[in-house]
């Protein structure tokens, strides 16, 4: 399954190497944190937990060090601040992504949501706002308890 998942990102993403080019403003992949940190931020508290999923995501499935995954991040915050909606951000992913490129990435945004053991209402309105955003068929309301492992 991780292997699927890897080669569904690769054709979008570029792939990682010795040493990582500099995180362009434009980058898809700042787009796809943003959407991540916008449901960690949604009820008003961005965890710890939080982090580390959106850590783990970006590293494992994102094709950036830890280094690489602490830039995205940063920049995507960066631009959250500036943009103001989330309309640019699934605009931009809804145009390089796929349909199973942008269901693996709801994916993130339940485990993200999930990542302090619940879903809060914030939460769940943010994702499904942004699965109806990226054209993605609404998941149910409470996500499976045991989600297959990202990382």
């Amino acid at each position: 399954m991780l292997d699927t998942i890897r080669r569904l990102l690769a054709d979008s993403l570029p792939m990682a190497v010795a040493s990582d080019p500099p995180i362009r403003p434009d980058d898809i992949r700042v787009a796809a944190c943003a959407l991540l940190l916008e449901i960690a931020h949604a009820d008003g508290h961005f965890t710890r937990d939080e982090r580390a999923v959106i850590t783990t995501t970006l590293t494992t499935h994102f094709g950036v060090d830890e280094r690489g995954a602490l830039e995205v991040m940063a920049e995507a915050e960066r631009q959250r601040a500036t943009v103001g909606d989330d309309a640019s951000f699934t605009r931009q992913l809804t145009l390089e992504y796929d349909d199973e490129q942008r269901r693996l990435l709801v994916d993130f945004f339940w485990e993200v949501a999930r990542a302090d053991g619940w879903v809060g209402a914030h939460e769940e309105f943010v994702v499904v706002k942004l699965q109806q955003f990226l054209g993605v068929e609404r998941a149910p309301a409470t996500p499976h308890p045991d989600p297959e492992p990202i990382h």
